[in-house]
């Protein structure tokens, strides 16, 4: 951070205020030069230097020529519309025209050619010199702007400096903070920055963006939405095009065509999925001229932690073909419901046997451990867990130490299936598994099917080879058909058990549409896959939508080290600096507010039950309500943000409603959230991306509220109103409005440790003389009250939910509801808080009992703690499956792209032959050991013979170290022949596109044999936990045989060329001319991988 305070000192020593636009293009065009010959050292403070003094004139002289923003007779201060209106009776003048054809007539565009051509005429009209100079640049800049893209018209500085004189109120000014360069100089070091909500991250990254494209490096800046892309890059273009630098957004409607021209700018800006999607997308093309992306150099991303942590191993899925709809059938369906109903009614009798056994006993604990397995949002359960805070440690430890031996199976004899601590997947027992078995036939054993697959390709002396193969097609078939069903099974049971409606998912005009776990907005463009999202169609009863196969996979963690360089920012990094630094090998650096933090977080508010708490919000909103403090209700579910909504609305308190199932008004709601009396009632979708912007005058209109609202409680007889301040600037600025407002009373203040009291006591001329004696206390507050209804296991997303309110140095208040029976407590170490374990118990005003204080926060953080290290201990298991799967893919796409390259095809496609020979011989001499030869060499002779059409029979008796080589020549000798069917353009061009057709459709059946691998290790690990090991080394294995199968597809079908082109290939169409199109359906998907982590 201190080299970063000096070289923030040496930005502001640059002299660059007096360099016109000119020369500040002239200045980033030198120093690119000299950076790209190597002089790159002390380029970063005039670099941002320059950047510095674009911004301030593009994004803030340059609202001058804005007309219609200026001419707002809101906004105080000097009036600049009289500059335009005599700019405008001097365009209309004769002498003005005869002059401006005369300049044009000269063929000039410069301003200095302009001035002087015009100086005669300004003079005439008796302007003095600043008005010479502003009212000439407006003349200049509209008729320039008629031919000229106004990036490109470049001021003097003499310009901007007349401005800032004439501008004493800055309605002009807009001036980069020392806090907005040092985040820039953290983002161009790689470091994760952490910023306030409203400190200017946008900004921050237009330094470092310009920095890295003075080094010749393209910079992606990635957003959270194609909203956030466009705006930004619309709003941030004219400050890189004045420097000579080029901007643009990649967009989800835009084609290749305009995709490719986008990439070729310096700067792009665009949501993670657009960047993603189009890194896939280019691995499936099919030649290097339709590439649309340049290489992945420097990722700048916004909103970090939600991206690079939250969503780190969510998959980017893209898939293709024409689709197909999903056929589950009825019988499973009505299996999987009934498999359900039978698991109810063992937790019915469990909950029954409950309340039969003795509390604390060996079998009472047992019997909870069983209910906590079976059903663990059991409200019995979560009675019991409330009454004892130790109860459901004692569970999981139970579970965690059975789970290595032989009891965890009797534990779970009883059950159907069972749902592991956290409510994030589930295991069939072998009952569930019978029964499964009972209704739909055999599943789960296919030990069978594989030995007679192994047994068909083993007897090579039997069959004819395609006999052989067809046999064997015919099994693996049946094999896929069986593993599809089992799979089918496990995922409509998620589909039913573990995925709530509300929730993960909400059912809108006829579909199912997901919803983001951390941000609760919908997302209509995600899908799950592998029939997960079919089972959620079925549940629902809507119809079942076509589901295309996946053409590739990876993870936003994936993609993300594809790049170079890396850094992000966000309002919230810290809480998970180690994770950064583990997964990323990044360091996380705060960046100081400019403006101080005025916003108060309050104790949190712990409440026995729920119904407590959502009655004791809808009292605080009444108080808020009645002084016009606009008030933000968080919540974790559509259903919550239902349940307040109707109380309000009981309570007669209008408010507007925000979440997933009417998120097309977000904007118009986020737009009158900040205004006087405004209660708006929101998931978490308005944490993030969200900038609510208080009323002008809001503060004092409160202010003003509350004093009058005192001022009648002593004209009723209260004799003493006590206001609870949360800080000194929050009394210092009620307390003079008091003193206006209420001139008959007497005023004192007390500093109490965590607040200033302003007491307010009647006296005669305030009473009519009549006074009941009695004092009312009130809490103050001003700007934005931010209410929480359920802290959430991950600091950073209530974190966000604070950071609507205090925005750039205002007031605000902020405090969590919470209750005994919020899901914090449901999976986390420690059930609720009991009374017991708390003292110092409360009544709010209505009665209800409630705790808050410093006992109650400590245990609030350490089940946090705990939360957030089981969610990390989550992401790096399911991080283990990707990283293998991923390895495998960039591999392969590696390959993919040198394929592209290939000049010399001849070349290549001999690289093939010798392993192909190799891999032949090994098949039928493993060890070049000799079992049966007439029978091993019967088996190679007939492989030569079907796949590439040569006789071996001459090879009888070759000595078995020169087989390979033999065999080498046979194959190279049939691809000749068929090579002379074509011209070497032709066949180089054929040749390729025949082997990336073979290896994509390859790639696809390996993709879903990875999901199956996946699914089958977290089935069959012991006792329900994945064997990460195991499924490491069979994938890699897959890896070789898909290698493997490669070659042994594509050189046949090259030796067949051309027959093969228009055989079997889903994709469609091969056509002679070399043009390849797959269809693609592009989809964003949180599936099984997120559901098992």
């Amino acid at each position: 951070m201190r080299l970063g305070r000096n070289t923030l000192k040496n930005i502001r020593k640059q002299k660059v205020g007096s360099c016109s636009d000119a020369e500040l293009r002239d200045t980033l065009t030198r120093l690119t030069r000299e950076v790209q010959g190597g002089a790159s050292e002390h380029a970063l403070p005039e670099v941002f230097a320059v950047v510095d003094e674009a911004i301030s004139r593009r994004l803030g002289a340059w609202r001058l020529f804005d007309s219609a923003q200026l001419f707002d007779k809101s906004v105080p201060g000097p009036s600049f519309e009289s500059f335009h209106n005599r700019a405008d009776r001097i365009s209309r003048g004769l002498d003005y025209g005869r002059a401006l054809n005369l300049w044009e007539g000269q063929g000039k565009t410069c301003w200095e050619s302009f001035e002087s051509a015009v100086a005669p005429i300004l003079l005439r009209h008796g302007l003095n010199p600043a008005e010479r100079i502003i009212v000439g640049t407006i003349l200049f800049v509209n008729k320039r702007s008629q031919v000229e893209y106004t990036a490109d018209i470049l001021l003097p500085a003499s310009f901007y400096q007349t401005l800032r004189t004439q501008d004493t109120d800055g309605i002009l000014t807009f001036q980069a903070t020392d806090e907005q360069l040092l985040a820039g100089i953290l983002l161009y070091q790689g470091k994760i920055v952490e910023m306030n909500a409203g400190e200017g991250k946008t900004v921050a990254a237009a330094f470092p963006a310009v920095l890295h494209a003075v080094h010749g490096r393209p910079v992606h800046i990635i957003t959270a939405n194609d909203y956030l892309a466009s705006r930004d890059a619309e709003w941030l273009a004219a400050v890189y095009e004045s420097l000579g630098l080029s901007g643009s957004a990649v967009l989800e409607f835009m084609e290749d065509s305009e995709r490719r021209i986008s990439y070729g700018k310096n700067i792009v800006y665009g949501a993670l999925r657009e960047f993603g999607f189009d890194f896939m997308r280019d691995n499936l093309k099919l030649s290097a001229a339709e590439l649309v992306q340049r290489n992945l150099d420097v990722a700048i991303v916004d909103e970090a932690d939600h991206a690079m942590i939250d969503e780190a191993n969510m998959p980017l899925i893209i898939a293709g073909g024409t689709g197909s709809i999903p056929r589950i059938p009825a019988k499973l369906r009505t299996a999987i419901e009934q498999l359900v109903n039978l698991q109810q009614s063992v937790v019915s009798n469990f909950e029954q046997e409950l309340e039969q056994d003795r509390p604390r006993s060996k079998p009472y604990l047992l019997l909870l451990t069983k209910l906590y397995l079976a059903e663990p949002e059991s409200d019995v359960l979560r009675r019991e867990f409330a009454t004892d805070p130790k109860l459901l440690k004692r569970v999981l430890r139970t579970i965690t130490a059975e789970r290595i031996d032989e009891d965890f199976e009797n534990m779970t004899r009883d059950l159907y299936y069972w749902i592991d601590d956290r409510g994030q997947s589930l295991c069939l027992t072998e009952k569930g598994q019978d029964y499964v078995e009972s209704r739909l036939g055999h599943l789960f054993d296919d030990l069978a099917l594989q030995e007679e697959i192994s047994s068909i390709e083993a007897n090579t002396g039997g069959l004819p080879l395609a006999q052989r193969r067809k046999e064997v097609n015919n099994r693996q078939r049946q094999l896929a058909r069986r593993q599809d069903r089992m799979q089918q099974v496990v995922r409509m049971l998620w589909a039913y058990v573990l995925l709530k409606k509300n929730v993960d998912y909400l059912v809108r005009d006829d579909q199912v549409v997901l919803l983001d776990k951390y941000t609760g907005r919908g997302r209509p463009d995600t899908r799950f896959h592998y029939g997960l999202q079919a089972a959620l169609e079925v549940k629902e009863g809507v119809p079942v939508q076509p589901e295309n196969a996946v053409l590739g996979r990876i993870s936003v963690r994936g993609f993300l080290s594809q790049y170079h360089e890396v850094s992000g920012m966000t309002g919230t990094a810290m809480s998970s600096k180690d994770e950064f630094g583990r997964s990323y090998g990044l360091d996380v650096v705060p960046v100081p507010p400019n403006k101080r933090l005025e916003r108060t977080d309050l104790e949190p508010r712990l409440y026995s039950d729920n119904n407590d708490k959502l009655q004791a919000i809808v009292d605080e909103v009444r108080s808020c309500h009645q002084v016009g403090r606009p008030v933000l209700i968080g919540t974790h579910s559509i259903d919550e943000c239902d349940a307040i909504s109707q109380l309000l609305t009981n309570d007669s308190i209008e408010h507007n409603l925000l979440n997933a199932a009417n998120d097309m008004e977000e904007e118009l709601v986020i737009k009158q959230a900040g205004r006087l009396g405004a209660v708006t009632v929101a998931t978490d979708m308005a944490g993030r991306g969200s900038d609510i912007i208080l009323e002008p005058g809001l503060d004092r209109q409160i202010a003003e509220n509350y004093a009058a609202l005192v001022a009648r409680l002593l004209e009723e007889g209260v004799g003493q109103v006590t206001l609870e301040c949360p800080t000194e600037n929050a009394a210092d600025f009620l307390l003079p409005i008091i003193v206006a407002g209420i001139p008959d009373c007497s005023v004192a203040t007390t500093r109490r440790v965590d607040a200033i009291e302003i007491i307010v006591s009647a006296t005669g001329g305030s009473t009519g003389g009549s006074t009941t004696g009695s004092t009312v206390f009130m809490e103050f507050g001003l700007g934005l009250y931010v209410i929480g209804t359920e802290s959430s296991d991950t600091a950073r997303v209530d974190q966000q939910l604070k950071g609507r309110s205090g925005r750039q140095g205002a007031f605000g208040v902020s405090r969590f509801f919470l209750s005994s029976e919020d899901g914090l407590f449901k999976f986390h170490g420690d059930a609720a808080p009991a009374s017991s374990t708390l003292v110092d118990a409360k009544s709010d005003s209505a009665g209800r009992t409630f705790w808050e204080g410093a006992p109650l926060t400590r245990r609030l953080e350490n089940i946090r703690a705990n939360a957030e290290k089981d969610a990390e201990a989550r992401r790096a298991l399911v991080e283990e499956y990707t990283r293998v799967f991923e390895a495998q893919s960039f591999a392969y796409y590696r390959t993919r792209k040198d394929i592209l390259r290939i000049k010399d095809f001849l070349a290549f496609r001999a690289s093939l032959v010798t392993p192909m020979a190799t891999q032949m011989v090994q098949k039928y001499f493993p060890g070049l050991l000799v079992d049966d030869y007439q029978r091993q060499f019967a088996g190679l002779c007939e492989e030569l013979d079907v796949d590439y059409k040569v006789d071996a029979s001459d090879l009888w008796g070759v000595d078995l170290s020169m087989l390979e080589y033999e065999i080498a020549l046979l194959i190279e000798s049939s691809l000749e022949r068929a090579r002379m069917r074509f011209t070497d353009d032709e066949y180089g061009k054929l040749g390729k596109l025949l082997y990336l057709q073979t290896s994509d459709e390859l790639w696809r059946d390996h993709i879903s044999h990875i999901q199956s691998l996946i699914l089958s290790a977290q089935l069959c690990g012991h006792n329900g936990r994945g064997d990460v090991a195991t499924y490491t080394l069979t994938s890699f294995d897959s890896y070789d045989e898909f290698q493997n199968r490669i070659m042994d597809s594509f050189l046949p079908k090259l030796i067949s060329f051309p027959g093969e082109l228009t055989g079997e290939s889903e994709t469609k169409t091969f056509e002679f001319s070399g043009n390849f199109s797959v269809e693609l359906s592009v989809e964003l998907s949180e599936e099984v991988l997120q559901i098992l982590a």
